[in-house]
This record gives C-alpha cells, sequence and structure tokens, in this order.
C-alpha cells in the first residue's frame, strides 16, 4: 500500500491552485481575471508569490478574513 505523505498534500494543494486558476481565466475577461481565496486555502498568504511565479501580471491581493477575490492580468 502507498503511503500518502507531505509532499502529496502539496502537491494536491498546487492542483488545486492550478485549477482554480485556470478556471478563473476561462471565466475572465480578454486579459483579467478575479481568483476567489478562501481563509482555509493553504496558498491564501502566497497567492501573490503563486501568480507572479506563473507569470501574471498587475496583481492585487486584498486582505483575506474569510474570503477575498485576487485580481490579475497576463499579456
Amino acid at each position: 500500500m502507498t503511503r500518502f505523505t507531505a509532499d502529496d498534500a502539496r502537491r494536491g494543494n498546487i492542483d488545486d491552485l492550478d485549477r482554480r486558476i485556470k478556471a478563473a481565466v476561462r471565466d475572465g475577461g480578454a486579459n483579467h481575471a478575479w481568483l476567489r481565496i478562501y481563509h482555509d486555502d493553504a496558498f491564501r498568504f502566497s497567492i501573490g508569490r503563486e501568480l507572479e511565479a506563473r507569470g501574471f501580471i498587475n496583481i492585487r491581493v486584498p486582505d483575506i478574513t474569510i474570503k477575498g477575490d485576487v485580481y490579475f492580468e497576463w499579456e
């Protein structure tokens, strides 16, 4: 039996983030989107860096208490 590890958990968080970014882009505008982030999301404190590392620009991350909408653009 394969054990579920911390690396698997981290990979699951990144996979979830990638799916949510893809959906936000699909549902967004011509070159911008909004991504809903919740208080219990593992990447709540690193979302700006995560988007920047993926090449997005003009990222606006609000203070997230329960939930918040992160704005981002691409060229």
